[in-house]
């Protein structure tokens, strides 16, 4: 008798990010992904290792999930994710050519890096191929490596930041064919703006600008250094939200112009055709911010909200008792597309 249908398959994506520590527990039930497990916890300022790691421990008891093996990443503007164009070589000869031609392909030297590839597809003159390649700065890995293992966490997979954004929104969205997906994740001190379509790479960039830059235009002398966005964008009314537009209007101008001369680029390089599609996640406790950015980016319709609960099924049997950290479902789409790169 096979019982296969039975087994279930269980995954831990842990995203330590550089304001808060969020889990996800992911379960495959069948054909089925099943969150079980979610926890959150709040970095305030510049957090030393000893606190990072009670952060970890925290988030991963929340979900449920302490003990157990994580799916975590790396990222930062070091990361280096480039579409090359190779001769045809065997798999295992094509990070050697990479690390041979990194500086005509501008990749980081081998020495001071991790580098990992990927084919994406045959090249258009039907003899090369297409890579994917990713450099991580060795130290990026060390640290995070070290840090894991203070904390005495197994790690299973070290992955990079926009792919595991791009993997969970990717999911969300279920893109169609001659789709081009435009994502923006807000952070506590800096988002990430990821573009993705068939028929091109990832191509993917980070933002000065995240929650707390949009705190800081708005926090009033009344408001405590420890009053947090999350806290701030929930005591605020609705005639308060748009009063604040323009109190924040450079900020959204700065971002919706990166995300102009981003789709220009992308356009340019790679894809003409593809319509493009919009989502946020991350930080989205200012509900009138997808709005704002989709007046200024000029299309008609808010960004589309990348909530990964909303899109799977979830059976937690015990609530996450934090939601002073902002315990929503956006702000947990890298943990999330973590957890579905162990499925």
């Amino acid at each position: 008798m096979n019982l296969n249908f039975l087994r279930r398959q269980r995954v831990v994506g842990l995203d330590v990010g550089r304001g808060s520590i969020k889990a996800v527990a992911l379960e495959r039930r069948g054909s089925q992904e099943v969150v079980v497990g979610r926890g959150v916890t709040r970095l305030e300022g510049a957090p030393d290792s000893r606190q990072l790691v009670q952060a970890i421990h925290a988030a991963l008891a929340a979900a449920g999930a302490d003990g157990q093996p994580v799916i975590a990443a790396v990222g930062g503007p070091e990361v280096v994710i480039r579409q090359v164009s190779l001769p045809p070589v065997a798999p295992a000869r094509i990070i050697p050519a990479l690390e041979i031609q990194h500086r005509e392909l501008g990749l980081l030297p081998p020495g001071e890096s991790v580098m990992d590839a990927q084919v994406l597809r045959r090249g258009k003159d039907g003899i090369t191929s297409e890579i994917l390649a990713i450099c991580v700065p060795r130290i990026l890995v060390d640290e995070r490596t070290r840090l894991l293992q203070q904390a005495g966490v197994s790690l299973q997979t070290l992955d990079v930041e926009p792919l595991a954004l791009l993997n969970a929104a990717l999911y969300i969205t279920q893109l169609e064919a001659g789709e081009m997906l435009v994502l923006l994740n807000v952070g506590r001190r800096s988002s990430s703006l990821c573009l993705f379509s068939e028929r091109g790479p990832v191509v993917s960039r980070y933002l000065d600008i995240g929650a707390e830059s949009f705190f800081e235009q708005l926090r009033g002398p009344s408001t405590g250094a420890s009053y947090s966005p999350e806290a701030m964008a929930r005591a605020m009314t609705a005639a308060e939200q748009e009063r604040t537009q323009f109190a924040c209007r450079d900020l959204v101008d700065r971002i919706a112009e990166d995300i102009r001369l981003s789709l220009t680029f992308y356009r340019t390089e790679y894809d003409r055709e593809s319509l493009p599609r919009y989502a946020i996640g991350g930080w989205t406790e200012l509900p009138v911010l997808g709005r704002w950015l989709s007046q200024r980016i000029g299309i008609p319709a808010p960004l589309e909200i990348m909530d990964p609960f909303r899109s799977v099924e979830v059976r937690i049997k015990q609530a996450v008792p934090a939601p002073e950290s902002g315990d929503t479902g956006p702000q947990y789409l890298q943990a999330f597309g973590l957890a579905l790169r162990g499925l």
